[in-house]
């Protein structure tokens, strides 16, 4: 970290628009971690699909049939983290889908800003068809929303987990450990915006939510050390009609394997009948080729 701060420091002497930008590509640039043996075999179970974002090959899996429920994970990690929401998803009558995002899990790429994260959501949403609904994991939220406030999906309900509500806490974090002083970090956020071609404000998870109609629930753990639990209260306060459930003990990641949490989030998305199965759809995991060919997906 010294040596960044260096860096950033003589950077900024030389040029500050390039030293932003050198802050801007390190808060973008996530660390691939171990897949854990429970990730690697629910992948294992899961039919695999790829589809294209931005010139990257992401990768994704598919398990069941039924009205599909999305996955989306959080920094860092991949849609597998939902390991333990598969079997009840399934039990209810839902498939569920999951897609690891640029530069995270086995997709490709290196670099991964907000504009890299919704548009993916974009065209995940367009491979596998209309979605029932959507469980979203810390920065997979703001990425949702912004997805959403972009056209790039249409989405009856979510349920969002440990969500943030504005990334500049974290940023102002980087920026901070750079030796950027406090006074020009609105000036950083406003540049991050301008490069990215999205304004810092619609960036803001708490800013876009008075927009949306999606029902939504909200759950946050009052333990969560990563993202603390008034800024998932900030989010449902400003949602129209959005409701929030507080959990205790189970910081920012457990929350993903809490059989309240996911019984709890399963009756939001609604008891999906048998006949509610959506019609084939393109050419990617909702195909009628698709569907000929992974038969073994009925019981999965």
């Amino acid at each position: 970290m010294r040596g960044l701060r260096l860096g950033f420091q003589t950077t900024r002497l030389l040029s500050p628009d390039l030293a932003l930008r050198m802050a801007e590509r390190l808060f973008c640039l996530p660390r691939r971690h171990r897949t854990p043996e429970a990730e690697l075999a629910a992948g294992r179970n899961g039919q695999p699909f790829a589809f294209r974002s931005q010139g990257f090959l992401l990768q994704g899996r598919i398990w069941g049939e039924g009205p599909p429920v999305a996955l989306l994970h959080g920094w860092e990690g991949r849609g597998t983290q939902f390991h333990a929401f598969l079997e009840p998803l399934l039990a209810a009558g839902y498939s569920a889908v999951a897609f690891d995002e640029p530069a995270h899990g086995a997709s490709q790429g290196r670099f991964a800003g907000p504009l890299e994260w919704s548009q993916a959501i974009g065209a995940f949403a367009r491979e596998v068809g209309p979605l029932h609904g959507v469980v979203a994991h810390s920065l997979g939220a703001p990425a949702l929303a912004i997805a959403l406030d972009q056209g790039l999906l249409e989405l009856p309900r979510a349920v969002f987990l440990a969500p943030p509500a504005e990334p500049d806490i974290f940023y102002s974090g980087l920026l901070s450990m750079l030796g950027l002083p406090e006074r020009d970090h609105a000036q950083a956020f406003e540049a991050f915006g301008a490069r990215i071609g999205i304004p810092w404000d619609r960036i803001r998870l708490r800013s876009l939510a008075p927009r949306r109609s999606t029902a939504l629930l909200v759950i946050h753990d009052r333990q969560d050390r990563d993202v603390p639990w008034e800024s998932g209260a900030t989010v449902a306060s400003v949602w129209p009609g959005a409701r929030l459930l507080l959990t205790e003990g189970l910081g920012h990641r457990r929350i993903l394997r809490d059989p309240q949490v996911i019984e709890q989030t399963v009756a939001f998305l609604g008891q999906a009948p048998t006949s509610a199965a959506l019609p084939f759809h393109g050419e990617g995991p909702r195909s009628l080729e698709w569907h000929l060919f992974h038969r073994e997906l009925r019981t999965a």
